[in-house]
């Protein structure tokens, strides 16, 4: 198994040139959109789950792609805004954030913690393979919590009958085989609603398959709502048999897509990876394309989000067009106001405080005025919208630092910032990363001066 190790936004930086010949599986995924390879490989994840909708346009930019280099034998890997892992055929590419300078990727892991609400143990940071798997199953209860409260998922389901109360469909082949002489029963079909199908057995294998794992009953125990979900699953799956596991993967290759259980899909495709770390390839085909991955940009916005959520901030959600704003109130003939062009701020106090989340290297920046014209204008356009006094971005800091960059507006009282948060380098395991990142999220705030 070959493994490659990349930082995401690599473009500009050395080195990330391997020999052509050992990055063949590459070549099928290279300069294609991340929405052309959801397209053809379902059992990709990708956050957030509706691209479409992701502020970034992550849909219609790549996962990586290659150049040519000097050398005809050799070529470079260029990757994109999205972190993660994936694997095509024999090859395992890990793609870790470019703010985390250390080998063991605890950034990536810090922020989906955060951002999904889970007890994250120290990972196995010296078996790829491992680490992975573990990542996968600290997942699953944010899945589960997202499709259960759509409901439990259920679907017609054909039962077989042979009694005195007709109430369905007569099966006359099986009934004269099963009924002859006649003794009063009928053998007849239904067609019910059933929660006992393919999908909740497939979440049921799941669940058993968990508990056999490292981590895997202190993750179905995680917290109460995780308790009750798992709870539910048990109880309407009684026909559950382990035997019946590679049946139910095979049964669960095709997606189920559904105009209301839409938050099915995502947690289906993850508990076949799950289940398919065992060793066992249930893929249809060899170049199947398998693996998790997060816009960097999304990511870093709601981690921003877990820290400013409980000081007065409101955080626009688009995907549910809740929080926005608009930019435009028109008057009608008959004196009636219109609002029309909604905009949704990263993160605003009205009258306050508006600011932005940016997944990009602006803490060497010591002036306002480098930081890109079109960020600059969106920001001074929400400022002037929602009367706001102060603005700012919000990134990644390589180092602490010491005075955050303030230029005022001209002909106004109005500043604009660059706020960050410096990622901790010098932790020699996970827990002490999570107590520094602490410290300097308590620096971040301090700096905004609420």
């Amino acid at each position: 198994m070959k493994r490659i190790e990349l930082t995401d936004n690599n473009l500009g930086s050395s080195g990330n040139v391997y020999n052509r010949k050992d990055i063949a599986e590459l070549f099928p995924i290279a300069d294609k959109t991340i929405s052309e390879l959801c397209k053809d490989n379902e059992n990709l994840l990708i956050f957030p789950h509706c691209i479409e909708q992701s502020d970034d346009r992550i849909d219609s930019s790549t996962i990586l792609s290659l150049r040519n280099t000097d050398d005809p034998d050799t070529i470079r890997i260029n990757t994109g805004n999205v972190m993660g892992f994936i694997g095509v055929g024999n090859l395992k590419l890990k793609i870790q954030s470019r703010f985390d300078e250390g080998c063991n990727d605890y950034l990536l892991h810090y922020m989906l913690q955060k951002v999904l609400s889970f007890n994250l143990f120290d990972l196995n940071h010296n078996n790829d393979q491992e680490d992975v798997f573990d990542l996968m199953m600290f997942m699953f209860p944010y899945f589960l919590k997202n499709a259960l409260r759509l409901g439990l998922y259920r679907e017609y389901k054909t039962y077989k009958h042979n009694d005195s109360n007709l109430r369905g469909t007569i099966n006359l082949s099986r009934h004269i085989k099963q009924n002859v002489p006649f003794v009063g029963n009928i053998s007849y079909s239904t067609r019910e609603y059933s929660h006992d199908n393919d999908m909740t057995q497939l979440i049921r294998h799941t669940i058993e398959f968990m508990m056999t794992k490292r981590y895997g009953n202190a993750i179905l125990n995680i917290d109460r709502e995780t308790i009750n979900n798992v709870k539910e699953i048990l109880e309407h799956t009684t026909s559950y048999n382990k035997g019946e596991r590679s049946n139910i993967i095979s049964k669960n290759l095709r997606f189920k897509s559904h105009p209301y259980y839409t938050e099915y899909k995502p947690l289906q495709i993850l508990c076949l990876q799950i289940l398919r770390m065992e060793e066992v390839k249930y893929g249809e085909r060899e170049d199947e394309i398998c693996g998790i991955l997060f816009d960097g940009a999304w990511l870093w916005e709601e981690y921003v989000n877990t820290i400013l959520v409980n000081r007065g901030f409101v955080h626009p959600q688009n995907k549910f067009g809740k929080g926005g704003i608009y930019l435009f109130e028109d008057i009608d003939y008959e004196g009636k106001k219109h609002k029309s062009g909604i905009r949704y701020p990263d993160f605003y106090k009205e009258d306050d405080f508006v600011l932005d989340a940016k997944y990009k290297r602006l803490g060497s920046y010591d002036n306002v005025s480098k930081v890109g014209r079109d960020d600059i204008h969106q920001l001074i356009a929400y400022m002037g919208n929602l009367n706001a006094s102060r603005g700012g971005f919000i990134s990644p800091l390589e180092s602490k630092q010491q005075e955050v960059p303030t230029s005022h507006l001209k002909n106004s009282a109005s500043t604009i910032s660059i706020f960050g948060i410096e990622i901790c380098k010098t932790a020699s395991s996970y827990a002490e990363f999570c107590e520094k990142m602490a410290e300097k999220e308590q620096d971040f705030v301090e700096s905004l001066k609420l």
